[in-house]
């Protein structure tokens, strides 16, 4: 739940962010550099973590300036606010060091499965793949936090999912295995603003940033 609090009149200049929960907090803290790290200007950054349809009733009251997430198919921002594509993220899975026994994507039956929740939109994604693939893979876990996901599946011999943009520090910390990578499968962000907002510096630097870089594989 998301505890706002009323803007208080500051020396800084105050930027309310609110963060889906289930994005790489390593891809939103670059996004969110790119909105305040300025030398010569002082903004207080002030960042919140909810769900999709929480953040957009929040965005909806003015009670955030700008938030950051995969929008879920039928979710659209209400009022009036302006939405942009930041990015997409393809996606690889892997498996602790044992390996597989057989290939993509058959081997994804013979051992238990983590991945994202399934109210986000790359959980539901995923879970479509498997279903056009005819494959019957079984769920040991959904999991909105990455790191968790990832340190859970090390623990439990499983296959979890991880970005493409992480492969080769996924490979230095824990030698573990890529099996396979979907991409078709891919996870949009996205930047939404109250239209109010267009004037604001930090919203400005967001808007006319290329981010075509970080978001690259």
């Amino acid at each position: 739940m998301l505890d706002i609090v009323n803007y208080r009149k500051e020396s800084n200049l105050l930027f309310d962010v609110g963060v889906a929960d289930a994005l790489s907090k390593r891809l939103v803290s670059q996004v969110l550099e790119t909105a305040v790290v300025v030398d010569n200007e002082q903004i207080h950054l002030r960042c919140f973590e909810s769900t999709h349809e929480m953040l957009l009733e929040q965005l909806s009251q003015h009670k955030l300036d700008m938030i950051l997430l995969g929008l879920p198919g039928g979710l659209q921002p209400a009022g009036r606010a302006v939405l942009a594509e930041a990015g997409r993220v393809r996606h690889q899975l892997f498996l602790s060091p044992t390996g597989a026994g057989l290939p993509f994507p058959a081997c994804l039956e013979q051992r238990k499965l983590l991945i994202p929740g399934r109210r986000s939109m790359l959980g539901r994604k995923l879970l479509n793949w498997f279903n056009t693939q005819g494959i019957q893979v079984e769920i040991l876990g959904e999991f909105d936090d990455a790191a968790l996901m990832k340190a859970f599946g090390m623990y439990h011999n499983a296959i979890f999912v991880a970005p493409t943009l992480y492969a080769q520090d996924t490979y230095n910390d824990d030698n573990v295995v890529e099996i396979g990578r979907i991409d078709s499968v891919q996870e949009e962000y996205y930047i939404i603003f109250a239209e109010r907002m267009i004037q604001h510096p930090a919203v400005q630097r967001v808007c006319n940033k290329d981010f075509s870089a970080l978001f690259s594989c």
